[in-house]
């Protein structure tokens, strides 16, 4: 099939308007013999429209209840493997000059061996709260803190969020291990979705003039405004200050950077001395061993791909994929001897098999994944 033809047909995949036929014969092209080749669309909105389509497709199947399982998440995997088609035009596999030359690279983002979502309360008192059910944790004359549904958990205070001047501050900590995610709602009404692998320190009712978290790992909040008590977070090297706005702050240790991405309002980033302000669609990144601040354009479908169930890779090396998928897949990662530094990606659904995820890359990527239990080993 010429590529013309093969354009028009994931056109008609897409929309919804291929034949039994023509569906049948495009699932089997894509299950059987994924093109990974030269490709070339006729302009890039073509080529990000069918992204969107093929993506809300497959949310369509997530969400559907009426088709049976096997069938529901085969549907999925060939929408998802279109997907890698449509992510090689976006996203060029190209192969550069650099090399991984390592005898054997480990890739461990566990940072505990914590495997429940916890909260540490001020007393140092310690809660599984995925073992808890939905109704009070603890009650005090200042303030409560409820169990929501699944996921979700929320701070009422007395106070209006805010304690009297010369009272002492009391701080939870909630840590969310590999492989999971959670949402709370902070005493003012901030809004705070924390990625796997990370920790949130938190006061349980805010200061008089302003409001402090301390952030390890991956964060998208969504901050009450405030003027008159800014929002600040420390994440590692970097402080984020803001009056109430929409952003994300990725800041794991490994990676060596915070990133601070917004998408509504705005935000100062400040590090060793040094500022900026962002508008929204931009983003500040800081290196724990440089003093300076880049300020880039953001892709803000890739940035927020985690809290929407996707995983999207954007010319990425295999070692820095693999770095996300350790955290979510909660493995180890072994690079083992030479491998290309070939830059690719695409976009996976989350709640895809680890194998599943694998097959994907090998395909996309030319690799050999060897899994041993919780150990994936990457060869040539």
């Amino acid at each position: 099939m010429d590529k013309a033809a093969f354009r028009d047909l994931l056109r008609k995949y897409s929309e919804g308007t291929a034949s039994r036929a023509e569906r049948k014969k495009l699932e089997d092209m894509i299950l059987r013999k994924p093109m990974v080749g030269d490709w070339e669309w006729n302009s890039d909105e073509e080529r990000k429209l069918m992204g969107i389509r093929i993506k809300q497709g497959i949310d369509d199947l997530r969400l559907g209840t009426k088709l049976k399982a096997r069938w529901k998440y085969r549907l999925m995997g060939v929408a998802a493997s279109i997907i890698l088609i449509v992510g090689l035009v976006l996203f060029w596999p190209k192969l550069v000059k650099d090399e991984i030359n390592n005898k054997r690279l480990v890739i461990n983002e566990s940072v505990t061996n914590q495997k429940e979502i916890t909260l540490t309360l001020s007393n140092g008192t310690s809660l599984n709260l995925e073992s808890l059910d939905t109704g009070v944790i603890q009650e005090t004359e200042d303030f409560s803190i409820l169990k929501k549904e699944a996921g979700q958990m929320v701070y009422e205070t007395n106070q209006g969020g805010a304690v009297e001047v010369g009272r002492e501050i009391k701080y939870n900590v909630i840590h969310v291990p590999n492989g999971k995610q959670f949402q709370l709602k902070l005493a003012d009404g901030t809004r705070v979705w924390l990625n796997a692998a990370s920790t949130l320190t938190y006061p349980v009712h805010f200061g008089m003039n302003e409001r402090h978290v301390t952030l390890e790992g991956e964060a998208y909040f969504e901050v009450a405004h405030d003027h008159s008590k800014p929002f600040r977070i420390t994440a590692d090297h970097t402080q984020i200050r803001v009056t109430g706005t929409h952003f994300n702050v990725t800041a794991y240790a490994s990676d060596k950077t915070v990133t601070t991405t917004l998408l509504e309002g705005g935000v100062n980033v400040n590090k060793d001395g040094k500022a900026i302000s962002l508008r929204p669609g931009y983003k500040a990144v800081t290196h724990a061993d440089q003093q300076s601040i880049v300020k880039q354009k953001a892709n803000i479908e890739q940035t927020l791909a985690w809290k929407n169930g996707y995983f999207v890779f954007e010319e990425m090396d295999i070692v820095s994929i693999m770095k996300n998928v350790a955290r979510w897949y909660d493995i180890q990662v072994v690079v083992e001897g030479v491998i290309p530094k070939k830059r690719f990606g695409g976009t996976f659904p989350r709640d895809a098999t680890l194998d599943e995820l694998l097959a994907d890359l090998s395909m996309l990527g030319n690799f050999t994944f060897e899994r041993k239990g919780k150990e994936v080993v990457i060869m040539r």
